[in-house]
């Protein structure tokens, strides 16, 4: 599926350049026009991200992001800032119909487990950014600073046999770029687990690049800055995708 994507900085749309704050690009779009407008577009769900809370969990823009999420009429999966149980309940009870979990998927693994046995391991994406790391893909935490001690397929097999099915993997190198996505990571992950259900994100800057991916059996394709910088709109990348 098609899966526009909205970061939020000082309640403000966003989109970084390989994950830096110091690259943000604000755009002056209404955050829920804007979530009108994908809902409206056949999109089948949306991704949002609390950049805010993700850097300060202390300045989470939640209040914020629920009030524009009031009458939107689609599943959406949020991530930024999740970082107990509590946030992870919090975003429940307001409709959220998954949580996008990332570094702490990768420097406490058993917390996280802890929390996929309690809600229930459909309600979670596991995001992993990865960087190229000779042989590997190597995911990177605490704003892609740090690089995990674990390759990507470990983990991959750590969430899959809690029950997960649902990842979000990022080249980094990738991402905000529009120079196209990571073909080779997706190929690697969807061979070496087929079962699963991938998002693709990072890179994606024409309508080529969603039918090669579909090609692919990539499961979804988030999409942020193409869509905000206009590239193609919304509805011309889910016909695409249901044309693929």
């Amino acid at each position: 599926m098609i899966i526009p994507a909205l970061d939020i900085l000082q309640n403000r749309i966003v989109r970084l350049y390989q994950g830096k704050y110091d690259t943000a690009q604000f755009y002056d779009f209404d955050l829920k026009e804007r979530l009108n407008e994908y809902a409206a577009s056949g999109a089948r769900k949306i991704h949002l991200v609390d950049l805010e809370g993700a850097r300060n969990p202390d300045k989470k823009q939640w209040q914020f992001i629920q009030e524009a999420l009031s009458e939107l009429n689609l599943p959406f999966q949020i991530g930024g800032g999740i970082r107990n149980e509590s946030d992870i309940s919090t975003w429940l009870n307001a409709g959220a119909y998954q949580v996008v979990i990332g570094s702490m998927a990768v420097s406490q693994p058993e917390a996280v487990k802890s929390w996929i046995n309690q809600f229930n391991a459909e309600r979670f994406v596991i995001a992993l950014d990865v960087n190229r790391d000779g042989d590997f893909w190597r995911p990177a935490t605490h704003g892609w600073l740090e690089k995990s001690s674990y390759d990507l397929f470990e983990l991959i097999t750590f969430y899959t046999e809690l029950g997960v099915t649902e990842f979000l993997c990022t080249d980094i190198s990738k991402d905000g770029t529009m120079t196209g996505p990571s073909f080779s990571l997706y190929s690697d992950i969807k061979q070496r687990f087929p079962n699963i259900n991938v998002q693709a994100s990072g890179g994606v800057s024409s309508l080529e690049d969603i039918t090669k991916l579909n090609e692919m059996d990539v499961d979804g394709v988030i999409l942020g800055k193409s869509l905000l910088d206009g590239a193609f709109t919304a509805k011309e990348a889910v016909a695409c995708w249901q044309n693929a």
